[in-house]
């Protein structure tokens, strides 16, 4: 009777005194488990697993100093430039400038047109445009640190409830359990909102939530699988926002602690404390999901790419309009303006300038602008929310162990 106890102890293990971190080379085969399993069970390009992997592209880490140096021009990845929706855009802006040059060189007598009219057709929008870009860009950046910062105050949260937990002498369960209550809840926030993220815009969002979140708990359990208990599986699987509501349980937890004597009583400044840090979380989940999920009016956002796009097509209408004149003049078909010729070919040089480079460099900031607003759809701008979390892992074994590891004896409130 007693081996069996034994067996069946052995077989499932007490998760509150299993480590907070694997090895790594662990880790890493269970990442690659993940995308090859992903890989080979879904039928539909949106449902496998993504994000997991530790090599991901990090927008964050890169050598500053080359930035510096031409050398910027041969850096790709990672770029706006990059980006294929940019030289389409591009490519159709230089499809419509040939269409409007070939037309413009059929007629009979283009060369009449004034240059100085054309350019002023294509370059009236450039200050408008650019003026409103920056704006837009100036409110993507200020989003995107917001986000940054909501979700680092989530995990120093975890981390100074650890702190207040060690100097207070909480046995090491209690501790743990709290920490793994956080790091959890640290998880779930990251994977489900990059599965809304790749849900954005589909019409069957609804039917599939169910379905993400079921993903979502088996990536947890695959890369992390002593953070969470069968019976709170459970009792969370059902709930949209559990990564939220798992701090439900920290602040029970607390209470119930501050009862029994293990912390200070509710009426001590010391409990305060620790309830604002569970305030804390609770109010950085809330603006890690308002300044991902709250997108700036549609109604502002489609204006201003509607302005960058009709500026393009305006700046190659009238650089086509140029190159058709300028190509008539070379041709002969108007004589009396050969004179007119060296005019010509130093207007279509400044117009190729205002039509082209201006327009692509709005559009490299609209793109930029976009993808930055989203901090956590786009893999170029893309919160490194797995390093965050990978260091508030390592934080967590690092200050357990020096706890542990003390010349004086341990402080104990409850005597």
């Amino acid at each position: 009777m007693a081996s069996s106890d034994f067996k069946a102890s052995e077989a499932q293990p007490d998760l509150e005194k299993q480590p907070l971190l694997f090895d790594k080379n662990q880790e890493q085969k269970t990442f690659g488990s993940i995308e090859e399993s992903g890989s080979q069970t879904t039928s539909e390009g949106d449902d496998h697993y993504e994000d997991v992997d530790r090599d991901e592209w990090d927008s964050t880490h890169y050598d500053i100093s080359l930035l510096t140096s031409w050398s910027a021009f041969a850096t790709m990845k990672g770029a706006v430039f990059n980006n294929p929706t940019l030289w389409r855009c591009m490519t159709f802006g230089t499809l419509l400038a040939f269409c409007v040059a070939a037309g413009t060189h059929l007629l009979v007598n283009s060369v009449q047109i004034k240059p100085a009219k054309i350019q002023k057709l294509g370059t009236f929008l450039n200050v408008f445009v650019g003026l409103l870009l920056g704006f837009f860009l100036s409110s993507s950046m200020n989003r995107w640190y917001g986000c940054v910062n909501a979700f680092l105050q989530l995990l120093d949260a975890v981390r100074s409830m650890q702190m207040q937990m060690i100097a207070l002498g909480v046995d090491r369960e209690r501790c743990e359990k709290l920490s793994r209550y956080g790091i959890l809840s640290a998880w779930l926030l990251h994977l489900s909102l990059n599965s809304s993220s790749q849900k954005s815009g589909n019409d069957k969002k609804l039917k599939s939530e169910s379905s993400q979140i079921a993903k979502t708990w088996a990536i947890v359990e695959k890369v992390r699988p002593h953070l969470v208990k069968p019976e709170e599986k459970q009792l969370l699987l059902h709930q949209n926002e559990c990564y939220a509501l798992l701090w439900t349980w920290v602040a029970s937890l607390i209470g119930r602690m501050s009862q029994d004597g293990e912390i200070p009583p509710m009426a001590s400044p010391t409990y305060g404390r620790i309830i604002a840090k569970v305030e804390m979380a609770y109010g950085s989940i809330r603006d890690v999901r308002v300044l991902h999920l709250v997108k700036a009016p549609f109604i502002y956002v489609h204006t201003l790419a509607i302005l960058v796009h009709v500026n393009h097509i305006l700046n190659a209408t009238s650089f086509g309009l140029l190159m058709g004149i300028t190509t008539q003049a070379l041709m002969g078909k108007a004589d009396n303006k050969l004179s007119d010729l060296p005019q010509l070919v130093g207007s279509l040089l400044m117009q190729f300038c205002m039509s082209f480079v201006a327009p692509f460099l709005y559009l490299a900031l609209l793109n930029v602008s976009v993808c930055v607003s989203q901090p956590f759809s786009y893999q170029e701008a893309k919160i490194p929310a797995l390093r965050f979390i990978h260091s508030l892992e390592e934080d967590v074994a690092n200050a357990n162990m020096m706890a542990d590891n003390t010349k004086w004896e341990k402080p104990r409130f409850k005597k």
